[in-house]
């Protein structure tokens, strides 16, 4: 989204006297959060910010303080300082994104169609990419994959790990922060599963297959690997395990 013009006010005068700092915390909160304050934008000095609020510089400075603490903006001090939009953050982006994902609204079937089509891609250009460094690093986690059969839950981390970890060595920052939030929703459905030992087994194999095409930089087996996978916990989800 552009943003406004230099000499344009951002903001619209408040017309209410009661708590102005709060207002104008959440008229800023709401520019940045729908795209009109941009990360990296300078917002103006508190001197036009007061002006284009209507309001007294004190509670400019208390409510750029309190959006400061929470991590919307930055200030700056020194030649070309000021108060700017921060990046975003990618935690507490993914924390919003998995509030929207619920299981009663998020279908088992949406579940498992993004997940091919993320994770798919993800083991392709993971296996054009990947260091032996990384290679090892996935090769370790199916090693605590193993030692974790005999207890499910830490068994169910550490797959998880691994889907989480191929994702992220795609280096698309959309496909992990997208399996980022679906993660807690994969960790409900795969729990129905998870207590039979031979499916943990199979898992296993599973991602030995996927390692070994990533390691030997085949992007197209890597794919197709990870959909074999996939592929197969959804029709065990279909037979309610």
């Amino acid at each position: 989204m552009a943003k406004k013009k230099v000499n344009e006010p951002i903001f619209e005068p408040i017309e209410t006297p009661k708590r102005h700092f709060e207002l104008i915390e959440a008229s800023i909160r709401r520019e940045i959060y729908n795209g009109s304050l941009v990360p990296g934008q300078k917002l103006p000095n508190e001197f036009e910010l007061a002006r284009q609020f209507n309001v007294g510089r004190s509670a400019v400075r208390e409510a750029l303080k309190v959006l400061e603490l929470a991590g919307l903006l930055v200030v700056r001090r020194g030649y070309n300082g000021g108060t700017f939009v921060a990046p975003p953050d990618f935690e507490e982006a993914s924390e919003s994104i998995t509030l929207t994902f619920r299981l009663g609204e998020t279908t088992r079937e949406q579940l498992i169609e993004a997940a091919l089509a993320i994770e798919v891609r993800a083991a392709e250009l993971t296996a054009q990419n990947a260091s032996d460094l990384e290679v090892d690093d996935l090769q370790e986690i199916i090693q605590r994959t193993e030692r974790s059969l005999n207890v499910p839950a830490r068994y169910l981390t550490a797959l998880l790990d691994f889907h989480m970890a191929v994702t992220e060595l795609s280096h698309n920052t959309v496909f992990i922060l997208a399996l980022n939030a679906m993660r807690n929703l994969f960790i409900q459905e795969l729990n129905r599963l998870i207590s039979d030992q031979k499916l943990r087994k199979t898992f296993i194999l599973h991602q030995n297959d996927i390692l070994k095409a990533i390691a030997e930089h085949d992007p197209q087996r890597a794919g197709q690997a990870m959909r074999v996978h996939l592929c197969h916990m959804n029709d065990r989800l279909d037979r309610g395990a």
